[in-house]
């Protein structure tokens, strides 16, 4: 098998009219700073002229270029795990198709990354004028992981990944892998470095404001246990507040003679947070049953 210095995993959806120039763009790269390169698309099932488009460039350039069709489509996350997994460089190279990130940032990855030896280098985008909630949301997602992986931060998904790396994702087993929150669990080596990032070439964003809530619910959810704590506090709040309103009812009858409807109100709110904490309880009973069914994060439909 022929060995690489890199390989460029470049996870493909609905993208035509920019693989061409991404491929070129990779490539120049590559021969001016004399490394052995491969660029391994991986075609996720957009249906539409995207493998047509690989297939030719397949056919000009060879070797240099892995093209594989993914059964269905499985996400911006599954293609990515799925070219580490086939990649035969020994570091690996993560960028999107949409040319937003332009290929001449790989330079910088790879010159940061020979400065400082770490891990993983991420490109880290300028910061970009969205709406007050998807600020927000991205705020408390990186809040919440950085407490939980010890002061990491959440990465992009144009990265660089030493080899050692590499290999601790191609073994780690789990389903619902997501590629930067299991890197956080194997090192904290992880730097950034400011690239450019270009308005989108083709298409637009597969990622709308509800799908954006799910991937980070997802993400909470299968790589924290801020839900469960959070169940345990309010469940201990909800037993505090029901004593204490079980010893006021009782005084106040004593003083009063009178009755209110306080203890039913306690009753309600205590079946609301069971049946809350029974709820978030499940989705982590599911979580045991997908690992045990080895639910894969990817399926090859065609390679070449």
């Amino acid at each position: 098998m022929n060995r690489f210095d890199f390989s460029i995993i470049v996870p493909v959806y609905r993208s035509v009219s920019t693989l061409e120039p991404l491929f070129d763009g990779v490539k120049a790269v590559m021969e001016e700073e004399n490394y052995s390169f491969e660029v391994v698309f991986v075609e996720d099932s957009g249906e539409d002229d995207s493998w047509k488009e690989l297939l030719r460039l397949k056919k000009i350039h060879g070797d240099l270029v892995s093209c594989i069709r993914l059964s269905r489509n499985f996400g911006q996350n599954g293609a990515t795990l799925c070219g580490i997994d086939e990649a035969k460089g020994e570091k690996v190279i993560t960028i999107d198709d949409d040319l937003q990130t332009p290929p001449s940032e790989i330079k910088k990855l790879i010159d940061f990354h020979h400065e400082t030896e770490a891990d993983v280098v991420y490109g880290k985008y300028p910061e970009v004028k969205t709406s007050w909630l998807r600020r927000f949301g991205s705020k408390v997602v990186k809040r919440i992981f950085s407490k939980n992986q010890g002061g990491s931060s959440v990465g992009s998904s144009f990265r660089l990944l030493d080899k050692h790396i590499v290999d601790r994702i191609r073994f780690h087993s789990q389903d619902h892998l997501f590629i930067n929150q299991v890197i956080g669990w194997y090192t904290l080596n992880a730097q950034f470095v400011d690239v450019n990032h270009s308005p989108r070439g083709e298409g637009k964003s597969g990622y709308s404001m509800w799908k954006l809530m799910l991937l980070s619910f997802r993400l909470i959810i299968y790589y924290t246990s801020v839900p469960l704590k959070i169940m345990v506090m309010l469940c201990i709040l909800t037993a505090i507040s029901i004593v204490a309103m079980t010893i006021y009812y009782i005084y106040f009858q004593l003083e009063t003679g009178s009755t209110i409807d306080v203890f039913m109100i306690a009753v309600l709110a205590a079946m609301a947070i069971i049946a809350a904490s029974i709820a978030v309880f499940g989705i982590y009973i599911n979580r045991v049953y997908s690992s045990r069914v080895k639910k894969p994060n990817y399926a090859i439909k065609i390679k070449v």
